[in-house]
């Protein structure tokens, strides 16, 4: 065995572990795509009773689109959320057991939201958040009030998925091979009107007459000013701050 496997295997050891040991599980998955950022085997290892799925990034859906919010589950916007909807999720957390406190592990994809979603119940920035899938890496314990104290641990996914898909889930970083999946996505927007008028809007930019991939890269670089020596468009930018972008995409 090599030692990246024995890696995801102690990760995934780890996480067991502690989901044994927490009194709430609580999974954050994102409102643009619930079933495929699910954690199956997690939700088996937690069981029903101390259970709880926190549907997040629901601000990121296309305006009059609602999520459809599975049975038990509850939405939330880590962004967006008021001191009425915080309140409630902290209620909410902590019916799940007569424990007290309760200590309430998160978990979830990279990037899915978790550490932003501690800060919102927090009231202020305890857990470090980074765009950059795989930011936390070690337990730190935090109380939210006398009677919860969270956790969260680092973003996990099911092996075997398409590194497409988890691009756009923004679970994976792909430094240095930006230019392939940004051709991918522009392919997608422009076949997409709703992915083709949030980019627009995102950029301001005007896609009508825009074919290819190619004129969709061109347009976010001469909209942006980004240039390379020569005066020549700088592409690679703008495949990066595409990719970037994606993950804030209303539809994933």
């Amino acid at each position: 065995m090599g030692s990246q496997e024995r890696g995801r295997m102690n990760k995934w050891s780890d996480l067991k572990k502690l989901i044994h040991s927490a009194d709430v599980i609580v999974e954050v998955v994102d409102a643009r795509d619930i079933s495929g950022t699910r954690i199956p085997i997690a939700e088996r290892w937690a069981g029903t009773r101390r259970f709880l799925m926190v549907v997040n990034k629901v601000d990121l859906l296309p305006e009059g689109v609602l999520p459809v919010i599975p049975p038990r589950a509850v939405s939330a916007s880590a962004k967006t959320a008021s001191e009425d909807e915080r309140r409630k999720l902290i209620s909410t957390i902590i019916a799940k057991t007569d424990v007290r406190p309760v200590k309430a592990l998160f978990i979830g994809y990279p990037n899915i939201g978790k550490s932003s979603l501690i800060n919102m119940l927090a009231g202020r920035k305890v857990a470090r958040v980074s765009p950059v899938a795989g930011t936390t890496k070690n337990i730190q314990w935090i109380k939210i009030n006398e009677a919860l104290i969270t956790t969260d641990y680092r973003g996990m996914f099911p092996e075997r998925q398409a590194k497409e898909s988890l691009v756009k889930k923004g679970a994976i970083n792909v430094q240095g091979s930006e230019m392939k999946y940004a051709h991918s996505f522009a392919k997608e927007i422009l076949a997409n009107k709703v992915l083709c008028k949030w980019l627009e809007a995102k950029y301001n930019l005007d896609l009508k007459k825009a074919k290819s991939s190619d004129d969709v890269l061109i347009a976010i670089a001469a909209r942006r000013k980004w240039y390379v020596k020569g005066g020549e468009l700088n592409i690679e930018e703008a495949a990066r701050s595409l990719v970037r972008a994606m993950k804030e995409a209303p539809e994933i």
